[in-house]
């Protein structure tokens, strides 16, 4: 595991279920979106994992609805952060629907939950020649595991040899989307016990404990993916100010560490984005 690297932060301020109901500063239009990004980028966030919406605010992976979204926010920050657009099914979008958005889209960063774009093995070939295809493109991967299981068949595409990246960027989620969820970080190290050596991992977690899991990451190597898609508390267990207030709380733990805080440079170097 890559414990010498500084440490990479990710906001991911919105998600594909919260609404404004949950609290006022969710972004969810274009500009609300490249507002946040250019407030979490000063912060210290390397990237955005961006989610969109369609008309009636309801989680969409159309590209028509997402260029707006990726221009307003290119046009905010320039270069200073990279953009990952998501797959998250939630339980909409078949895996052939996934990869077409990815396609039509051809963004520099993607997230994947491996038990969504592989759900069983008649999808392997079809799985097998889009992985093939992003590495040509030059996408930049983030598989998401939320299991043992999931580290599992990680592990396994990388012994076939579908994972072409001699470090390969996984998010490990702890936890699962449901009401009032909290993260255990007690379930962190059978996680990283688990995980496959050489390669960028991040986590995510959900609730008050947000906070602890991130420092428990980052003094095992890891990196960070913060902001309302899994957390709405400070510390205190009270509503946050905004995503750029979740983002700039771990960037101060991160600079305290002799790791460090990555610029948006080393993070493109590390992830492979050119």
């Amino acid at each position: 595991m890559q414990t010498e690297t500084p440490v990479m932060i990710a906001v991911a301020p919105n998600g594909a279920r919260k609404t404004q109901a949950d609290h006022p500063q969710l972004p969810l239009t274009p500009k609300e979106l490249a507002k946040t990004a250019k407030a979490c980028s000063e912060a210290g966030a390397v990237m955005i994992h961006l989610h969109v919406r369609d008309k009636q605010q309801q989680h969409t992976l159309e590209p028509h609805f997402y260029r707006p979204a990726l221009k307003a926010v290119r046009d905010a920050v320039g270069e200073e952060m990279i953009i990952q657009i998501t797959t998250e099914a939630v339980g909409k979008y078949q895996p052939q629907e996934q990869i077409a958005s990815v396609k039509a889209l051809k963004p520099e960063a993607v997230s994947l939950a491996l038990r969504e774009i592989l759900p069983e093995p008649s999808f392997d070939r079809e799985a097998g020649k889009f992985l093939e295809w992003m590495h040509r493109e030059r996408i930049s991967p983030q598989f998401i595991l939320y299991s043992k299981e999931d580290i599992e068949q990680f592990a396994s595409l990388q012994n076939r040899g579908w994972i072409q990246s001699d470090t390969p960027n996984v998010l490990l989620v702890l936890g699962r989307y449901t009401a009032n969820q909290e993260s255990n970080i007690k379930d962190l190290q059978p996680l990283l016990k688990q995980l496959p050596s050489n390669l960028h991992w991040w986590l995510c977690a959900f609730g008050r404990s947000e906070r602890n899991c991130m420092i428990a990451a980052m003094n095992s190597g890891g990196h960070c993916r913060v902001g309302f898609e899994n957390n709405l508390l400070d510390q205190e267990g009270q509503l946050a100010i905004d995503n750029a207030s979740q983002v700039d709380m771990i960037a101060r733990q991160a600079q305290s560490l002799t790791r460090g805080l990555a610029t948006v440079e080393q993070a493109k170097l590390l992830l492979n984005i050119r």
